[in-house]
């Protein structure tokens, strides 16, 4: 402590000021003194800086997650961890294995969902098979994972999760995936029951949003329709002449057994053709424009400069090229090609009706 400030100032004090003056002149005194001892101990070498208190270190902030809800209050929306990489995908070959298994899979997990496995289901689930023309082998493998998925024990969350992994980065497969269990859903129960709510558990899990998974139904159904199917779930690969392919085959048939079969069985195979040409002129002239403006998921509102960005976006996200690229079956290009089909037919009833130049 500095004395000398006090006594310098309370002998000043003294003489000038008697008591009094001794009295102020140790209180300035007294002020002088800190102020030295204050610069002392900021601008020697040797004087020392209180320790700086150790502040408590922060809590690591929990990993942000993204919430893929399909609808709010959904029992079945999850959330999900934020999208992984496209380094931690798979490689095609290998995508392409899962993906064909995780079909089918899944497809027999929700036609199981409601406690049994209908006709309805089986029959949908064969259409989707045999649209896809797979051989012996495969159909065998597809049977035999179909069966693996209506396992009262099989895990669909940690089957997709994986699923999405191995797609990671490419999120048009995934949504050909959601598609494909979508169509088999409607052909199987019309998406009814506790397959909806499976299905946008699904779709959760993928990523896929409550307005994409109604934009990805409503086209379904359109191109559903357009195939002669007027019943809630009637068979997906029926013509458009509204008979089923089994019975155009049977009808064949039985014309074949009354007389010259093979003539007759030519001109069945011939009229087959001409109806299956038929059915594909009829699915354009039966999309309505308000269709054409689902398929595409925009209003009737839109103007021509976002309906063409919005053909364009449609047409790269099922182009079968760039899906077989990231690593979509072989046998299951035939569902991009319709629904590339699909938006074509659409966009061309919108420009027609618009008059907007291509």
């Amino acid at each position: 402590m500095q004395w000398s400030g006090k006594l310098v100032g309370g002998a000043v004090g003294m003489l000038v000021g008697g008591p009094v003056g001794a009295a102020l002149g140790v209180l300035a005194g007294h002020l002088v003194d800190d102020k030295v001892t204050s610069n002392q101990g900021e601008g020697s070498a040797g004087g020392k800086t209180p320790p700086a208190q150790p502040t408590p270190s922060a809590a690591p902030k929990p990993r942000a997650k993204a919430f893929h809800h399909v609808e709010d209050g959904d029992p079945f929306a999850e959330d999900v961890e934020t999208p992984e990489s496209p380094a931690m995908a798979d490689a095609p070959s290998q995508v392409g294995e899962r993906f064909f298994n995780t079909t089918f899979e899944v497809m027999g997990h929700v036609a199981k969902c409601d406690g049994r496995v209908s006709e309805q289901d089986i029959r949908a689930a064969r259409a989707v098979m045999q649209d896809f023309q797979l051989d012996t082998a495969q159909t065998a493998v597809a049977i035999e994972r179909f069966n693996l998925g209506k396992q009262p024990n099989y895990d669909v969350s940690r089957a997709v999760m994986a699923l999405r992994r191995s797609c990671a980065g490419r999120p048009d497969l995934l949504r050909t995936f959601l598609e494909i269990q979508m169509r088999a859903a409607i052909g199987g129960s019309d998406l009814r029951g506790p397959a909806r709510p499976l299905l946008t558990k699904v779709a959760a899990i993928l990523g896929v949003a409550g307005l994409e998974f109604a934009h990805l139904e409503a086209a379904l159904r359109i191109r559903y329709r357009a195939r002669g199917n007027r019943g809630d779930a009637a068979d997906w690969n029926r013509p458009g002449s509204g008979r089923t392919n089994e019975d155009s085959r049977g009808a064949q048939a039985g014309s074949s057994a009354g007389g010259d079969s093979a003539r007759k069985s030519r001109a069945g195979a011939e009229q087959q053709r001409t109806r299956s040409s038929s059915s594909r002129s009829a699915t354009a002239a039966r999309m309505s424009l308000a269709e054409a403006y689902e398929v595409l998921g925009l209003p009737a509102s839109a103007g021509p400069a976002e309906l063409s960005k919005a053909y364009r976006r449609q047409l790269s996200r099922n182009h079968p090229d760039k899906l077989k690229a990231n690593g979509l079956p072989e046998s299951m290009l035939a569902h991009a090609q319709q629904r590339t089909q699909q938006i074509i037919e659409a966009w061309n009833v919108i420009r027609e009706n618009r008059g907007i130049k291509s």
